[in-house]
């Protein structure tokens, strides 16, 4: 099968393309700025079955243009500021995230492409910490309080307006906090999730560490997870709400930041007290529901691999688990 994949080259992105080729389907990357050093360990070896193209989803004729080549039958869409970056810029935010991917469903309509996914986000929900009850549903309501979560927010709107007068099949994912080789990408991008700098690269890297909010209870969802359930949703036509919850396991970063020194006895770790804002308690069984997604991965097993796959870059030893 036939995909593009924009922000292919990026944290997820990579992730994403390395298990489309594991499964046999051809896939070009639409990326602003392609990182082929980090794809290539990702892939683990150079991307040769790739075709990459350096353009930015706000250029709408290069983007038909790609598509037309390409021909996808599927389309993931990934390309997108981050977090805290993007409220420094809300021209620009509002430019590559609503008209961005606005352009992405136009071209994906221009080609027929049969699904469209994209990267939505838990951060539609606001902080769990202000919220009452237990839990949040899929269909919970939204309270962003950031322009990142609000882009977010309005874009599964339009996904419901692209499905009802254009019919394309379109779902957004909406990501907890994902961790991972590479996530130090995202933080260069300006994400929110430098805490977990703190928690994993340091020590990994035989570095002191000071992890903040050590009482904060986060979902932390490990990196292959994620790109296994873009994958699904991908796979699955006709899914119904415009957002599904993709998660992975609700820890406090203290005890999380414990696991990692039992991983690594010698670590220098200090957890600060303190809470951010909350990211947890976010239902999946929507999702199980639709595309038949659930995390495979421990959270002591995603730090392991997250650890060993740092130390692997750097020349130092492995870790057992």
């Amino acid at each position: 099968m036939r995909y593009v994949v924009t922000g292919g080259t990026g944290f997820v992105g990579a992730y994403v393309v390395r298990d489309l080729l594991k499964a046999g389907h051809d896939v070009t990357v639409y990326d602003l700025q392609p990182n082929l050093e980090f794809l290539e360990d990702v892939l683990g070896e150079p991307p040769h079955d790739v075709r990459v193209v350096s353009g930015d989803v706000r250029d709408l004729p290069l983007l038909l243009r790609t598509f037309r080549e390409a021909q996808p039958e599927r389309v993931v869409h990934l390309a997108s500021t981050l977090g805290a970056g993007s409220e420094f810029n809300p021209l620009r935010t509002v430019q590559v995230n609503i008209e961005g991917t606005i352009h992405a469903f136009e071209a994906a309509l221009e080609v027929g492409a049969e699904k469209v996914v994209w990267a939505s986000s838990i951060a539609v929900f606001g902080p769990t910490s202000l919220r009452s009850g237990e839990g949040i549903a899929n269909d919970d309501y939204h309270a962003p309080v950031r322009l990142y979560g609000a882009c977010k927010t309005f874009l599964e709107q339009l996904t419901l307006n692209y499905r009802r007068e254009r019919q394309l099949d379109a779902v957004g994912l909406r990501f907890a906090v994902v961790y991972g080789y590479g996530k130090a990408l995202t933080v260069e991008r300006g994400s929110r999730a430098v805490h977990l700098t703190e928690l994993i690269e340091k020590p990994a890297m035989d570095e002191p560490a000071v992890v903040p909010y050590g009482d904060d209870v986060q979902n932390l969802v490990y990196v292959e997870d994620v790109a296994r359930a873009v994958v699904l949703a991908s796979q699955a036509l006709g899914t119904q709400p415009a957002g599904l919850n993709v998660g992975g396991e609700d820890v406090l970063l203290r005890d999380a930041a414990a696991i990692v020194q039992e991983l690594l006895p010698d670590a220098d770790i200090e957890v600060q007290p303190g809470i951010r804002d909350g990211s947890a308690g976010y239902d999946l069984s929507t999702t199980r529901e639709q595309i038949g997604y659930e995390p495979a991965f421990s959270l002591r097993e995603g730090l392991r691999r997250t650890i060993n796959a740092m130390r692997l870059k750097a020349g130092l030893p492995q870790i057992e688990g």
